[in-house]
């Protein structure tokens, strides 16, 4: 005679199992996995109202929590097989029925109510009408000391972040090297770029006569610098907004020069170089970064090359290129970088 509940084990182990068995891409697999780490103990329609997903964000949420829940099944019906303590086994039963359930139950059906409200001026908006030298103008109204620094997230795009990191200038001929620490990195959940190096040609951005004064900059500090924001409260992005508006350029921020550099990427190479430029993983982001009509470098190119520790993930795209607009530059200026 079978002991109490012996077919529920076994039926329960194959419901899992034929969950866990589905077949899927290794690519699915881990994002499931990534989701399931971002929900923890939370059930996934909780889960998805508390975090406002979208329709489709939330059933690839839902797939992840089924997974997760089947492959937590299975771990315990292991355990009760290996269990002798009559107290632990009661415990373990008593997880094995709560997950059972929940494999069970009828799964609630998803709708976000989003209100309608006011559309938030992007950051890839404010870069609409601007002169085709923008940059340089929002440059010459810094002070010395903080020209470098903006010269640093002009050139990479870099998030104000990565510069608060320290960024690591190399002179590689008439070309820049710069090694990025990434901000918004997960190894939980892969995200970002923990590191990459990017080559740059700075022509192609700030016109001759500045990038001769970055290079004679490098060359006065051994070909190597160390360019860091130390100050506190934003105070460098603050000024560099407030520099914006004296050059007539309100709205501009700090990232908006990483829109920018994202727009002349995006009108001069491939797709895939433009997210490992911007340290992202996903190629879903890069989409939300500067237009290719945006473009305003000049003839040249400007990444030279990218480097970055983590492979992309996501369906790989392309976009419209080869917009020609000639970089402008202030002949005679002094722009005495520090």
């Amino acid at each position: 005679m079978r002991k109490p509940g012996t077919s529920d084990k076994g039926d329960l182990r194959r419901l899992a199992q034929a969950i866990v068995d589905r077949p899927l891409k290794e690519s699915t697999i881990a994002e499931y996995a990534r989701v399931a780490a971002r929900m923890g103990d939370m059930h996934w329609y909780e889960y998805a109202l508390n975090q406002r997903l979208c329709r489709r964000t939330a059933v690839v949420a839902r797939y992840a929590w089924r997974r997760n829940m089947a492959h937590r099944l299975l771990s315990v019906l292991r355990e009760i097989d290996h269990e002798h303590d009559s107290d632990k086994r009661r415990s373990l039963r008593h997880a094995m029925a709560l997950c059972a359930q929940q494999l069970s139950a009828p799964q609630p059906s998803y709708r976000l109510d989003v209100p309608t409200k006011a559309k938030k001026q992007s950051k890839r908006s404010s870069l609409n009408g601007l002169p085709i030298d923008w940059r340089i103008l929002l440059l010459a109204k810094l002070k010395s000391a903080d020209r470098l620094a903006a010269a640093v997230l002009i050139l990479t795009g870099c998030r104000p972040a990565e510069l608060r990191k320290g960024i690591r200038m190399r002179r590689l001929g008439e070309f820049i090297e710069f090694t990025i620490q990434g901000a918004k990195v997960s190894d939980l959940t892969g995200a970002g770029q923990s590191e990459r190096i990017l080559l740059i040609n700075a022509n192609a951005i700030l016109g001759e006569e500045i990038h001769a004064q970055l290079l004679q900059k490098l060359s006065s500090e051994g070909d190597e610098m160390l360019i860091q924001d130390t100050g506190q409260n934003r105070a460098l992005e603050k000024r560099l907004s407030r520099a914006a508006k004296r050059a007539g350029l309100p709205g501009i921020s700090a990232y908006s020069l990483r829109h920018q550099f994202s727009a002349d990427l995006k009108g001069e190479v491939e797709a895939d170089q433009v997210s490992l430029a911007l340290g992202q993983v996903s190629r879903k982001s890069r989409k939300h970064y500067g237009h290719a009509k945006q473009r305003r470098s000049g003839a040249g190119g400007v990444l030279l090359s990218v480097k970055a520790d983590r492979e992309l993930r996501g369906i790989a795209s392309g976009y419209g290129r080869r917009l020609d607009a000639p970089a402008s530059k202030f002949d005679g200026f002094d722009w005495g970088f520090e």
